[in-house]
């Protein structure tokens, strides 16, 4: 029986050893896209692929996503954790040629279909600033509608990586960025209107990029995204293994 268990100790305690653990959900090494994302790309208007650690995203020009009936911007999205506390993290290249493309906006999303109600937050309209807008039906609120939750380009620059997040409590949503990974964030504000329509099974999470009236054909890079209160590990196959049960593969 001593030896038995000793053998069964051992093949367990081999496959625990033989996980490395991640710092992200997804560092878009490629070749293809993770099974945890549903890509969404109604128009058409989008093309990814892989390069050097980053998820490069081709958008074509007037790839909007705006009031319910205007549906072509392009989605990466995921099932959101079981959990009412948590935070989505990415960063993003918007200006790949060198400065951010005119009438775009890229970065994490939490998007309720049904209701058409969505959050977005990230660098804005050649570089003008980072902010949140969002979109309930056929309202839709800019940066004088949200009370100013946004930073402005002195405090977090935009002609470089971005690291975004949005830290969910509850119903609150508040929103930050940094140029740099050892920087302390910098808060844009809190917005309390869209968190009631994200209840559990009603919505999903992750990256968005959109163009609108005057944009031109964009490029832009996703280096990362994660959801840092989840624990993450990869198995020696390379299969990303998490305690979230909620991801669909």
């Amino acid at each position: 029986m001593k030896f038995l268990f000793s053998v069964a100790l051992a093949l367990m305690l081999s496959g625990v050893a033989g996980l490395v653990y991640a710092v992200n959900l997804d560092d878009f090494n490629g070749p293809q896209l993770n099974k945890m994302w549903t890509y969404r790309d109604p128009a058409g208007t989008g093309k990814y692929s892989f390069k050097d650690g980053m998820l490069v995203l081709e958008l074509k020009a007037g790839s909007d996503l705006y009031v319910r009936g205007t549906d072509r911007g392009v989605l990466f999205l995921m099932d959101p954790p079981d959990m009412d506390n948590f935070t989505l993290e990415t960063c993003v290249n918007p200006a790949v040629k060198g400065s951010q493309p005119p009438a775009s906006q890229i970065g994490p999303i939490l998007f309720n279909e049904d209701e058409w109600a969505y959050t977005l937050w990230g660098p804005y309209n050649a570089g003008q600033d980072i902010r949140l807008e969002d979109c309930v039906g056929s309202s839709y609120r800019w940066r004088a509608d949200t009370g100013g939750i946004a930073i402005d380009v002195n405090k977090v620059a935009i002609d470089q990586d971005v690291y975004l997040r949005i830290v969910k409590t509850g119903t609150e949503l508040e929103f930050f960025a940094k140029n740099d990974a050892n920087s302390d964030w910098v808060s844009g504000g809190i917005d309390k209107k869209l968190g009631p329509y994200y209840k559990p099974g009603k919505y999903k999470v992750g990256l968005f990029a959109k163009s609108w009236s005057g944009s031109i054909d964009s490029v832009f890079e996703f280096d990362y995204f994660t959801i840092p209160e989840i624990a993450k590990a990869v198995d020696p196959a390379g299969k990303l293994a998490t305690t979230w049960s909620a991801i669909k593969r």
